[in-house]
């Protein structure tokens, strides 16, 4: 049901799963809020604060229609803040024809699974002329606790239901949409968490334009989300004690925006915009089975506004040369309203915590500058090379910022972890470079790329060393609590496609993937980066049927982080037999 999955399908990508509808994208090492995940075009400000609706959460499989993933260094013009990679996940829609006849289609997928019990149905409609597209779509998932030769894996059941309508016109090379999709997901285990997802419930607005003035062509979207999401302990799953049940309700609001120009200039084309987003978080703990009284602001009136500006240029340097330059300037603006806790009153070392923070000056601004470059040359008509390199910037999350009080709401982490977080957080800065080949016969292709990436003030959890946090994390069962701190890092790895033509009729396809990410300040690994794995699937193809053997491989995860306490994981293989 994640569209999440595919992601392992891609070289350097891969999927952080805390859930069944819970898979958060990575990509060589970054993940979560280091990647920018693009739906439709849209940056979607998500919900929760522990990451139980990442951006691919918001397509389910049936209605997805393409998950790309920009390889290497991402483009300055993809993105607001794009520091890990972009992926651009696009939704199925209506398409414009050539005459004025109105032309209808429909179709319906049913899927089910018997690890799980699960069941999915997906339906879409559209019509369409020449000027005007409609169309129309809805899907439901559901399943229950999935099974393993011990029992069953609890809570891992799920309920998710998605639709949306959308509309397009088209006239003298001018084009304007309209898109509107709700998604409804109710109870949902999310097990890698201290909570589960009782509900979220999403709408989505977005509006386009593409036209084209002489020489120019022009874009604009503006585009909303507003979130409400309500995750706890004992719906499907026992709390740790009885009497600590807990409820998070919690709403987010989105906007965003994007305007851009493109001419040519000299042998090559310039894009020129502007884009911004505007966020809102709140998050409230409450215990409504055992004790009304306790109330907790997580995040009140929490804010996180990006504008940017950006220049791209790609064109022709020199004979068999293409290059790509682009320049970025990013301001992002966060900041907070106070807090309380229902404990304050009582507890001298909660009510330090809330007073500090709320006398504390909790705006957080942020100047980044990024710059890309990216050269490919066409050595002959079957091989070529390319080489990039960039400066890449990330202002703080809101959770690293304003976790005031030590708690689990990390955006996923998922590593037991209480953590505080730290108002004078700086931006993460990232200096990359990379190497590739492309090599291409009509019998095959491989295509690797290497890649050094060097992070100055990259954010992760240290050891806290307040008393005061210490001693709260304690009485709520860890004793060892983290706080969102700069540090240095460094990823580095290799990942490649491959493929032969076997024949006419048989070919064989692959990926690998690696990467290893190590603190540069200390002697540690960083948390939650894939081991080596791979894949390759043996096909066999005729003019309207397929058959795919596929197996899938993930080495030992020795590289762990201790400052985590994460666990090393075994090796697995996987052999999946496909056809269609």
């Amino acid at each position: 049901a994640d569209s999440a999955a595919l992601l392992e399908r891609a070289p350097g990508a891969n999927v952080n799963r805390n859930g069944p509808l819970t898979g958060i994208a990575a990509y060589r090492g970054m993940y979560a809020d280091q990647v920018n995940v693009l739906v439709n075009g849209m940056n979607i400000v998500t919900g929760g604060p522990n990451g139980m609706d990442p951006p691919l959460s918001y397509i389910p499989r049936t209605q997805l229609e393409s998950l790309e993933v920009i390889r290497g260094i991402a483009p300055v013009s993809s993105g607001l803040e794009t520091i890990g990679g972009t992926m651009k996940a696009t939704a199925r829609s209506s398409h414009f024809t050539s005459g004025d006849e109105i032309t209808p289609s429909a179709d319906v997928s049913l899927g089910g699974a018997t690890v799980d019990s699960s069941y999915s149905v997906g339906a879409f409609g559209a019509m369409a002329n020449r000027n005007h597209r409609m169309h129309v779509y809805g899907s439901k998932e559901k399943g229950d606790d999935y099974e393993i030769p011990d029992g069953k894996v609890r809570p891992s059941e799920y309920d998710r239901k998605n639709g949306g309508i959308g509309y397009g016109y088209q006239n003298n090379g001018q084009e304007i949409s309209l898109n509107y999709r709700r998604n409804d997901t109710d109870d949902t285990g999310t097990p890698s968490l201290p909570m589960d997802i009782d509900y979220i419930d999403t709408n989505i607005f977005e509006s386009e334009y593409n036209g084209a003035f002489g020489a120019y062509d022009v874009h604009g979207q503006v585009f909303y989300n507003d979130v409400e999401h309500k995750m706890n302990n004992y719906s499907l799953r026992n709390p740790p004690n009885p009497m600590m049940t807990r409820q998070n309700k919690t709403s987010s609001d989105g906007l965003g925006y994007r305007a851009d120009v493109g001419f040519a200039l000299g042998a090559g084309r310039l894009l020129l915009g502007t884009d911004g987003q505007l966020g809102k978080h709140d998050a409230t703990v409450t215990d409504p089975i055992n004790n009304p009284n306790v109330y907790v602001e997580a995040y009140n009136n929490v804010r996180r506004n990006a504008f940017g500006a950006f220049a791209e240029w790609d064109g022709d340097i020199a004979s068999d040369w293409v290059m790509q330059l682009g320049g970025r300037y990013t301001r992002v603006n966060s900041s907070s309203g106070d807090v309380s806790h229902f404990m304050a009153g009582m507890n001298p070392a909660i009510n330090t915590l809330q007073t500090r923070f709320n006398n504390a000056d909790k705006d957080n601004n942020q100047n980044n500058f990024d710059l890309v470059a990216k050269f490919d040359h066409a050595y002959s008509s079957q091989l070529g090379f390319n080489i990039e390199g960039g400066i890449k910037n990330r202002a703080p999350s809101y959770q690293q910022l304003y976790l005031w009080v030590p708690l689990q709401a990390t955006n996923g982490l998922a590593d037991g972890h209480n953590y505080v977080g730290d108002l004078d957080l700086d931006k993460e800065t990232a200096y990359e470079a990379g190497l590739g080949l492309d090599w291409n016969t009509p019998r095959g292709y491989v295509s690797p790329r290497i890649f050094y990436r060097y992070v100055n003030d990259y954010i992760q959890g240290t050891p806290a060393t307040d008393p005061t946090v210490i001693m709260v994390s304690t009485a709520s069962g860890d004793p060892n609590p983290l706080q969102w701190s700069n540090v240095d890092a460094k990823l580095y790895g290799i990942d490649m496609n491959w493929g032969a033509s076997l024949g006419s009729h048989w070919s064989l396809d692959g990926v690998i993937s690696y990467v290893r990410g190590k603190r540069d300040d200390i002697n540690d690994d960083l948390y939650r980066i894939a081991p080596l794995n791979g894949s390759a699937t043996l096909s066999y193809s005729r003019a309207n049927w397929w058959v795919g053997l596929e197996g899938v491989a993930y080495a030992r995860q020795d590289n762990v982080s201790k400052t985590n306490d994460e666990t090393e994981s075994a090796g697995y293989g996987l052999a999946n037999l496909r056809a269609g």
